[in-house]
């Protein structure tokens, strides 16, 4: 338990930080844009996040496989994977050479065909640097992983704010020598273009030796080990994506790209919960496998639990709180979404406690239900968003995510008491959820006085969880 309080890895540390930072630029993106131009941006990224999963189809993890496999040689598996990446690439890119105005139409580019262009530039670069991130982890080079990672971050963060911060100061009357007019959506697109080709060139040192190959064993090893993976990652990306794609198609069109946006902007407060819930991942994965064989492990990871659920319904409340300033993260123009705050807030509680209830599946080797729970939630984010949006619009897809993650979690623990049963303490963490629920519709959705009162309700709801707990994690903590 020591041990789990104290871990920190580099890995976690550059990713989260990136995360962070990437997210204080979203203020002034969103003072910049226009909620439709905002919600193009959401548009595009949701759309990357798909592809990159179709284009890599699980390479990157079956590098891992067979890299260390008696009989396989690391260049060659090395080399057979990004061949196939390539060609995968270079399959795409000519289908959208050859029907470029068909695609142009179903994503709703037309009057921007120049998004095409960067998207495919921007999804070849992330895509083509997977396998040498791959072998730096490999290879245990992980301040060169983090430090080319944060090198993409910063230079993507310095120039939008080349590009907006003067945009911004126009718009506002402090109009100088700095002032060039660029403040449309395309010029994040080119930012991160530029980020992500220096991202590239740092990594092409990892590249050699390069021996690319089409070898039939290696292929077919590599092919028949990660296209499940590629059907287990589509199903996730689409749990977590797919409803920005759906509300661009099934609100009506003049305001569609307005409510991708509205909706991409407010889930952006959710950020806290989500890093923590990252950051806990990559310290927690690690104490769990290491302590699943033993005679106390599924205790253990009962008190962890505890504790981990205990802080996310903290935050949950303490943001809720909070959000008369937090709110100030994005524009005035998208404050029209907070009230999905709440229920995206508690999506996100009960995604972080499904997470570290899942890894049941992954230290008993039966990973095969993380496809099975994973589409349970996606069966749920389809119909519920389908049906749900054209009646309650923006509203429709947040409820539609709780439901989502919460069918997941029912799944999760079903499966998870037959195979690997946990002595986890439900009604414990039930209340601890009732209770930040009843704070939080308190807060938020009656007539509490806003401001530095609100805040305060949030500090007595702490008080009182610090009380609630006393005997367990305040005795934790100082023991530790």
């Amino acid at each position: 338990m020591k041990a789990l309080a104290g871990q920190t890895a580099i890995y976690g540390v550059s990713s989260i930080l990136g995360r962070m930072i990437n997210f204080l630029l979203v203020p002034l993106q969103t003072a910049v844009l226009s909620q439709s131009a905002y919600g193009i941006n959401v548009d595009f990224y949701s759309l990357i996040a798909f592809l990159i999963v179709v284009v890599t189809f699980g390479m990157e993890t079956a590098y891992f496989r067979y890299s260390e496999q008696d009989g396989f040689d690391e260049g060659k598996v090395f080399g057979a994977g990004l061949a196939m990446i390539a060609l995968v690439l270079a399959s795409l890119g000519l289908f959208v050479l050859l029907f470029q105005n068909e695609v142009l139409r179903a994503l709703r580019w037309e009057e921007s065909p120049e998004y095409l262009h960067y998207f495919m530039a921007i999804l070849a670069l992330d895509a083509l640097s997977a396998l040498p991130f791959a072998r730096l982890r490999r290879t245990n080079k992980a301040v060169r992983f983090a430090g080319i990672k944060l090198a993409l971050i910063f230079s993507n963060v310095l120039i939008n704010l080349y590009i907006f911060l003067p945009a911004y100061w126009e718009m506002h009357g402090i109009i100088g020598y700095w002032s060039h007019g660029m403040r449309g959506v395309g010029y994040i697109f080119v930012a991160n273009f530029w980020a992500a080709a220096l991202m590239f060139v740092l990594l092409l040192p990892t590249l050699f030796p390069l021996q690319l190959n089409l070898d039939k064993k290696y292929v077919k090893t590599l092919l028949i080990f990660g296209l499940p993976l590629l059907i287990g990652g589509l199903a996730g990306i689409a749990n977590e994506m797919l409803d920005r794609q759906l509300l661009k198609y099934l609100l009506p069109e003049e305001s569609a790209y307005a409510g991708v946006g509205i909706y991409g902007a407010v889930y952006k407060i959710s950020i806290f919960l989500i890093l923590f819930n990252q950051a806990f991942r990559y310290a927690a994965e690690p104490f769990f496998f290491k302590n699943a064989k033993t005679k106390d492990g599924p205790e253990r990871m009962s008190t962890v639990m505890d504790g981990f659920a205990w802080v996310m319904c903290v935050g949950f409340v303490m943001i809720i709180s909070g959000l008369d300033y937090l709110k100030f993260f994005v524009d005035e123009k998208f404050w029209t979404g907070l009230h999905l705050v709440p229920i995206l807030l508690l999506a996100n509680v009960i995604l972080g406690i499904n997470t570290n209830l899942n890894v049941w599946y992954k230290v008993s080797d039966k990973t095969v239900y993380g496809i099975y729970i994973t589409f349970v939630g996606l069966i749920f984010t389809v119909i519920g968003n389908v049906i749900l949006i054209p009646v309650f619009g923006i509203l429709g897809a947040a409820f539609t995510t709780l439901a989502a993650y919460f069918a997941m979690f029912v799944a999760s623990v079903l499966w998870g008491r037959k195979h690997y049963p946990v002595p986890y303490r439900w009604k414990k963490i039930g209340a601890f959820l009732g209770f930040a629920c009843l704070v939080v519709f308190i807060l938020h959705y009656t007539n509490w006085p806003p401001g530095p009162l609100k805040v305060l309700g949030g500090i007595a709801y702490l008080g009182i969880m610090l009380f609630w707990e006393r005997n367990g994690l305040l005795k934790f903590a100082t023991r530790t």
